[in-house]
């Protein structure tokens, strides 16, 4: 029979591999030497000849074209809507396994039993909490609510209506990302399930680093939203947007 500790760390293992593997991506960087150097046939007449002259009617002209460009109108209501439903769908998480961990932590009577916990959550604050949530879900699911909250042509309203699962990547992402984003699901699913059936003190020392991972999440959600709509600029990171997407893509 296998020990419930070596049980414990086989499942925390599994969980965090799941998380970790499926969070993460790594976001796209702006291509500096692009945007300071551009192509020859890109490049813009100087608009000044000399110190003191105007500006050129090429240069003022490439100006006006520049600031004529319309920006597409957003919702800040479907951003709200998008990201906040996110954490709504976590904190529901949260508040289902508090009790459950603080009923199985009273089952502790080992000093390694303690020292697992400690262990535990530090594993799950690093891997899940900043790996999986602060450097992939997070900035994805508040640059994804950025893009659905736009006003394009033949945006179907039940994307804004379903705005959270737009976010989280369950329908109109690349195939990989949709993919993704259901297999980690179930897969989840499937670990929450094998976690029940052990028995405390190790389910709760589980779900304690479970609870401290979604708390990062949420936390990290709600600044990069703040931060977006501070800025009115989404966060560096790939939303995942199919090829045929009807939204305007970001510049990376």
């Amino acid at each position: 029979r296998v020990p419930p500790g070596m049980r414990c760390a086989v499942l925390s293992a599994a969980c965090a591999a799941v998380l970790l593997r499926s969070f993460v991506e790594v976001s796209i960087p702006r291509n500096t030497e692009t945007l300071l150097v551009p192509a020859p046939g890109q490049m813009r007449p100087a608009c000044f000849g000399r110190p003191g002259a105007r500006p050129t009617v090429e240069c003022r002209a490439s100006t006006g074209d520049a600031g004529a460009k319309a920006q597409p109108q957003r919702s800040k209501l479907v951003q709200a809507w998008g990201a906040f439903g996110v954490v709504g769908y976590l904190s529901y998480g949260i508040q289902k396994v508090v009790p459950i961990v603080l009923d199985g932590l009273g089952a502790i009577d080992q000093w390694w039993q303690w020292g697992l916990l400690g262990a535990c959550l530090l594993f799950f604050a690093y891997v899940e909490g900043y790996k999986g949530f602060q450097l992939g879900f997070s900035p994805r699911v508040v640059s994804r609510a950025y893009i659905v909250s736009e006003e394009a042509d033949g945006a179907p309203f039940w994307h804004k209506l379903l705005a959270p699962a737009f976010c989280i990547g369950y329908f109109h992402g690349t195939k990989k990302r949709v993919i993704t984003s259901w297999v980690v699901t179930l897969v989840i699913f499937a670990v929450v399930v094998g976690v029940k059936q052990l028995d405390n003190p190790y389910r709760a020392i589980i779900d304690a680093g479970v609870i401290v991972g979604l708390m990062w999440g949420v936390v990290s959600i709600i600044v990069l939203f703040v931060q977006q709509i501070t800025r009115d600029k989404p966060p560096d990171f790939d939303p995942a947007l199919p090829e045929d997407t009807m939204y305007t893509k970001p510049e990376l």
